[in-house]
């Protein structure tokens, strides 16, 4: 039986294994008793010996049942499960993962799997406690799969679907959107109230049908956190530092696209918190800190925004420091630097070019990063804030839209221009006089809430021709820019829609302050601003 046409699937749920596998090895050396963390990692390695064993890959499924076997001895109660098991566990899963690129590749394997499966089966502990409990009554590795993974019964079916599909979904649906507008747009002033009453229900269809092919773009956060585990044992125990790894909220679900993208990020940060954040043991004793470091990742919804946290007890950051940095780079003057805010000189550390590290090593020190971070984020319509506390630890926050494919925006109207901004960018509209607006060194402001907020023109910015209207009501939008409060002088605000924004090409992409375009009922081109990258 020809097996290939089966092989991207072998693949997929193999990979999935292998990065539970990980996760489970890296949590259980902290919490060696944990049995569901034992369960899930014996299951994730009988999983795989059976589906290598099913597509005939004999050397990936003898590597996975002698790291079951292993595993069984554990369960047994034969001895506890340590570092030492862990370390094996690893290198047996690396291995793993370099025949399933064999696969991939539809190359002869590269591999020896020899000696790593005699020193799994041989495998001894150093040191045996007198008296082991056992975790739990033998299992006979000889089950069917189907036995070991249904004894929780699932009651959800699901399929897989090629990500090709669900981008296809999720284009025809924002082609609909815009199809819908057309419609309106042609039967504007038309008299006719079944026309009217058919329009309304599409639209409601239309909503309902966005919602699905979003939610079947969703994915748990896990799919993402699980490899991380493993990325910050392996640093720490390279830099010979005591971390403990703590993810919350893994079951929030994100768009997919968002989460492809936080990839990068989200390890550039964990890599920053292992190598600068937390400090070594001996630093920590004489800080009166415990021994072992803590880095904690968190996910949590607010409405329809993802927020996703990361957080150290190591040294923090001290503002003062990076500015100094920063100058003696020529990153900016001696002048900017003492004007700058400390949470403004937090955000020193995204500036490109720009380190603290003493030397450069294979983690950090080449003053990329931080940079690469704040650009995907901004990229993804969210924001990246920094906060920290010398001595005490550092907060990375940063805040996301849950998709990115069909969104609300605000249309406004600037030097003869419709353009968009994005709902979750606007945190106010106004219309104030030329009385209300602060003139000092040739800069305007504006009192809002007791603050002044610098006012900027949009038209200005985007080097539109005309002017900003100076009599009468001027339309300000109140965004953030650059973690700041900042009033956006437009020429009207137009209203709400909903549009499906698609990626500009080049050399449109190389414009700062563009997250992309979208088409408008009547067929108009419009351009959608992002904030945050304008200046």
């Amino acid at each position: 039986m020809d097996m290939s046409q089966y092989r991207e699937l072998f693949l997929a749920e193999a990979r999935e294994h292998l990065q539970t596998l990980n996760g489970m090895i890296a949590a259980l050396e902290e919490v060696p008793g944990d049995q569901e963390k034992i369960n899930a990692l014996f299951r994730s390695a009988h999983s795989l010996k059976g589906m290598a064993a099913s597509m005939e890959y004999g050397q990936i499924a003898d590597l996975a049942h002698r790291m079951e076997d292993l595993m069984t001895r554990v369960r047994s109660g034969e001895f506890p499960f340590s570092s030492e098991i862990a370390a094996l566990l690893l290198e047996g899963a690396d291995l793993v993962a370099l025949l399933l690129d064999d696969v991939e590749t539809q190359r002869p394997f590269s591999a020896d799997i020899g000696p790593i499966s005699e020193r799994l089966a041989s495998f001894s502990p150093t040191t045996v406690p007198a008296e082991a409990p056992p975790l739990l009554e033998p299992v006979v590795a000889a089950k069917p799969v189907q036995q070991v993974t249904d004894a929780v019964p699932e009651p959800i079916h699901t399929v897989r679907v090629r990500t090709e599909i669900l981008d296809r979904l999720i284009d025809t649906t924002g082609e609909l959107f815009t199809s819908k507008h057309r419609l309106l747009n042609i039967t504007q002033g038309v008299e006719a109230p079944r026309l009217k009453e058919t329009l309304n229900d599409l639209g409601k269809l239309l909503r309902e049908l966005h919602q699905t092919v979003m939610q079947a773009r969703l994915m748990p956060f896990a799919t993402l956190a699980e490899r991380f585990p493993r990325v910050v044992r392996d640093l720490a125990r390279k830099q010979g530092k005591e971390i403990s790894f703590v993810v919350e909220g893994k079951e929030i679900e994100l768009d997919r696209g968002v989460l492809e993208e936080l990839a990068d990020p989200l390890l550039h940060i964990l890599r920053n918190a292992v190598d600068h954040g937390i400090e070594s043991t001996e630093a920590r004793l004489l800080a009166g800190k415990k021994t072992v470091g803590r880095i904690r990742l968190a996910v949590r919804r607010e409405k329809d925004q993802a927020v996703i946290v990361v957080e150290d007890d190591g040294r923090g950051m001290d503002p003062d420091a990076l500015v100094a940095s920063a100058v003696a780079k020529g990153l900016l003057t001696a002048e900017q630097g003492a004007q700058l805010a400390p949470e403004e000189a937090l955000m020193l550390t995204c500036l490109a070019g720009f380190s603290t590290a003493a030397q450069v090593t294979d983690v950090s020190g080449r003053g990329v990063g931080m940079d690469a971070v704040r650009a995907t984020v901004q990229t993804l319509g969210g924001s990246l804030a920094i906060s920290s506390e010398p001595g005490s630890g550092s907060r990375m926050t940063l805040r996301l839209p849950l998709n990115i494919a069909i969104i609300n925006v605000l249309l406004i109207g600037t030097g003869g221009f419709k353009m968009a901004i994005p709902v979750n960018a606007v945190l106010r509209t106004l219309e104030i006089t030329k009385e209300q607006i602060l003139v000092r060194e040739r800069r305007a402001y504006l009192l809002l809430d007791d603050a002044e907020i610098p006012l900027l023109s949009l038209n200005r910015i985007i080097r539109a021709p005309g002017k900003s209207p100076m009599s009468g009501f001027i339309p300000v939008i109140v965004t953030m820019i650059k973690g700041k409060l900042v009033g956006l002088i437009v020429d009207r605000v137009i209203g709400h829609r909903e549009i499906h924004v698609k990626p500009v090409g080049r050399p449109l992409s190389r414009l700062r302050g563009l997250a992309g375009g979208g088409i408008l009922g009547d067929g108009e081109i419009v351009f959608v601003l992002d904030p945050a990258t304008l200046l």
